[in-house]
């Protein structure tokens, strides 16, 4: 990548801006802001500022064609306050996020654009519920389709 104006970096996907190591703001062509990383974050993760909306998971899974999940770690706070959220990375079809009391499975992406849990998927919320976390319900993010929520049990009416 070669240096441009103003401190922007300019490369094969739009116009690039360092945040932090990993993370930084990538302005694309059209003018849109998404986040994005230098490297996938798999299932070490990569700590992010703050929550990720569905669109920028959507751009992710569509820039690199593989499944992102979004975790919120609980923190000592009341409630959980004063936690952190970290983003996963996996394949075409799953993502590996670690699970523990204060796992909260925000969301996750599904690139072929299916609109349903899995069985991995409604397994994986039984597993969090097993390991003492309060999250009953997350949400896939289907990629084509509309943001869909599920629990343990299936779908979410």
């Amino acid at each position: 990548m070669s240096k441009g104006i103003s401190g922007l970096f300019k490369g094969t996907r739009g116009f690039l801006h360092a945040l932090a190591e990993d993370v930084f703001d990538r302005f694309m062509p059209n003018g849109d802001k998404n986040i994005d990383f230098s490297r996938l974050p798999g299932s070490t993760g990569i700590q992010v500022k703050k929550r990720l909306t569905d669109k920028q998971m959507t751009f992710l899974t569509n820039e690199y064609g593989v499944e992102f999940a979004q975790v919120y770690e609980r923190g000592p706070g009341k409630n959980g306050r004063g936690g952190k959220y970290t983003i996963y990375s996996g394949t075409v079809n799953s993502v590996t996020i670690p699970v523990n009391r204060n796992t909260v499975l925000i969301n996750h992406t599904h690139p072929g654009g299916t609109a349903s849990p899995s069985e991995k998927d409604l397994k994986l919320m039984a597993l969090i519920k097993q390991a003492g976390s309060p999250q009953r319900t997350s949400a896939i993010i289907p990629i084509g389709k509309e943001t869909i929520k599920f629990t343990s049990k299936g779908k979410k009416r």
